[in-house]
């Protein structure tokens, strides 16, 4: 059967990557009635006909009138055995973006970003997620701060740089050039261990094309002396690249980097022509067999990890990660 891309952050999305890939990326918001939605934009993402006499900021409705036009309740999907037990039991991973609410809605998101991870922590409290298998993040600056208030004990990391609440994709990046031009790949390397952050999220935008040369310091990259130097900096600490395009996605995974994918297609070739493997982490292969899918020869019976293991998966694994879910996909999100 076709691949069918489901629509990014739904219930079947998320599910779906859950159980293909290492893990999941998902974003986090309140709703007007104090619950959590999983919902990326700031406006809801659906057709304007069904937006009119309707508040267009996501944080203006109530979970049950999201629910009602399609998005997920991150309760809900809790409860979901099919998305849970790999989570619990299979060595999962999912990172949690704390989205920041709409300059309309507040001037200071950290409230309500506490809320978000104070709620969201109880949920995987209860479920006995492992702390090395989920970790809270976002586009904020007093991350810290959010993790005091919610009294969370849960990893946090960071996001940077940092870009506005709101604007367009374009306009957000020349918002955020400046910091990145400041921040060499070491000193937000730097940056992250000084925080206490368990893993690294880090653009692509440092291993390809001519933006790994317009901030401060030596660039990195995933071959010759550019690599040599990414290997010495990072040694073993956990970074995980987005977008992880899929020309880059076996030197990424080969410089021992995690992959934030929008392809979860698991028929997708690589440009070159070669086999993915989505499950390097929770299904490893040998070198062989990697080797293998260079000439299009998928590896069978494949025992995963917890089959054999009965510790979690560490961070310093690389995974290969659904974004979103199963990607990014076109807006509106919802087009019915």
């Amino acid at each position: 059967m076709a691949w069918v891309q489901p629509p990014e952050n739904t219930h079947a999305s998320l599910v779906k990557a859950m159980n293909n890939l290492d893990g999941v990326e998902f974003d986090l918001r309140l709703t007007a009635d104090n619950q959590l939605v999983i919902h990326h934009d700031n406006e809801v993402s659906i057709p304007k006909e069904l937006l009119e006499g309707r508040p267009k900021i996501a944080e203006q409705w109530t979970l049950a009138e999201l629910e009602e036009v399609g998005f997920c309740s991150f309760e809900k999907l809790m409860a979901d055995k099919e998305w849970l037990v790999p989570w619990q039991e299979h060595s999962k991973a999912a990172c949690l973006e704390i989205k920041r609410s709409d300059p309309s809605i507040t001037p200071d998101s950290t409230e309500r970003m506490a809320e978000i991870m104070a709620q969201a922590t109880a949920m995987l409290d209860e479920a006995g997620i492992p702390n090395t298998s989920a970790v809270f993040y976002a586009f904020h600056r007093p991350m810290a701060k959010v993790a005091k208030i919610s009294k969370s004990t849960r990893p946090w990391s960071r996001l940077l740089p940092i870009v506005p609440r709101r604007g367009s994709h374009y306009k957000m990046r020349m918002m955020a050039a400046p910091e990145f031009f400041a921040y060499s790949f070491g000193r937000l390397m730097r940056s992250q261990k000084k925080a206490g952050a368990p893993m690294m999220p880090c653009t692509s935008d440092y291993f390809e094309g001519f933006t790994r040369f317009t901030h401060f310091g030596f660039p990195v990259g995933l071959k010759g002396r550019a690599r040599k130097r990414l290997d010495k900096i990072r040694g073993d600490f956990p970074v995980y690249i987005w977008p992880g395009h899929l020309h880059l996605e076996r030197d990424l995974i080969n410089a021992g980097l995690s992959v934030l994918t929008d392809n979860a297609d698991p028929e997708q070739l690589l440009p070159d022509g070669s086999s993915r493997w989505l499950r390097p982490a929770t299904m490893p292969l040998s070198k062989a067999q990697w080797n293998g899918l260079k000439k299009g020869i998928m590896p069978e019976d494949i025992t995963p990890y917890h089959e054999l293991n009965d510790e979690p998966l560490p961070w310093n694994i690389t995974r290969i990660i659904g974004h979103r879910g199963c990607g990014k996909t076109p807006r509106p999100v919802l087009q019915r």
